[in-house]
């Protein structure tokens, strides 16, 4: 009996992503499944459906002006579902991307959602270590950055056939999630645009206090010139 076993070499499965470098890929094929019941409460029958291609991506940055995609674009097929940004301060910054497409096509078009405002969040800005001012906060002068994130994310809806197969989709209010933890005791608040959902302090015994909070942000949906979606 013989085996092969590779190793390294992912590939992005949303294709080309100028500055920043593929890390790991997982596609999946997932399906859900219904069923019967006979009247002993015991399966007489079942059918598979709704059958998906679902990926998580991982990508490291090389470039600080490495851009973000846009939340609900697709991207060589796939839907883009989530996208997470981190960062901490012994480290590059790092990009993780989550999306689906229907069977082995290409995920038809949606409503895309993306940061346009004051400070918007649309390229790494930091190629190593924690940016200055987290995006969503306005932190303590002099506070130091252990790690942050931001987390765009949108609801999507699919609708399904007669037969269970996909027949179309989009998406509804996009939005940014935003986590950070200082080395400082003072009070974090929320930037412009955003709204403040949770902030806090841990203590111990053998470590500095540290501050952390959460910031949320809504977006509208992306316009394309001359009035189409």
């Amino acid at each position: 009996m013989s085996s092969t076993t590779a190793f390294f070499n992912p590939t992005s499965p949303f294709g080309s992503l100028t500055g920043w470098e593929d890390q790991t890929d997982n596609p999946q094929t997932q399906r859900q499944r219904a069923q019967a019941l006979g009247k002993d409460g015991d399966e007489i029958a079942s059918q598979t459906y709704d059958e998906k291609t679902v990926v998580t991506a991982e990508y490291v940055a090389k470039s600080a002006s490495a851009a973000i995609p846009e939340i609900g674009s697709i991207l060589n097929g796939y839907h883009v579902d989530t996208i997470q940004l981190r960062y901490v301060n012994t480290d590059f910054a790092r990009m993780t991307i989550t999306g689906h497409k229907h069977g082995s096509s290409a995920h038809p078009a949606c409503r895309t959602y993306k940061d346009s405002g004051t400070g918007a969040v649309t390229t790494v800005g930091v190629l190593f270590g924690c940016p200055a001012t987290p995006a969503g906060f306005t932190i303590p002068q002099g506070a130091g950055v252990r790690s942050c994130s931001v987390t765009f994310q949108v609801n999507h809806v699919d609708e399904l056939n007669g037969s269970g197969s996909f027949l179309a989709g989009d998406n509804y209010d996009g939005s940014m999630t935003a986590e950070t933890e200082l080395c400082d005791t003072g009070t974090i608040t929320a930037a412009s645009g955003w709204s403040l959902m949770a902030d806090g302090h841990a203590r111990g015994n053998t470590v500095a206090e540290t501050s952390t909070a959460t910031a949320e942000k809504h977006l509208a949906h992306t316009v394309v010139s001359g009035g189409g979606d």
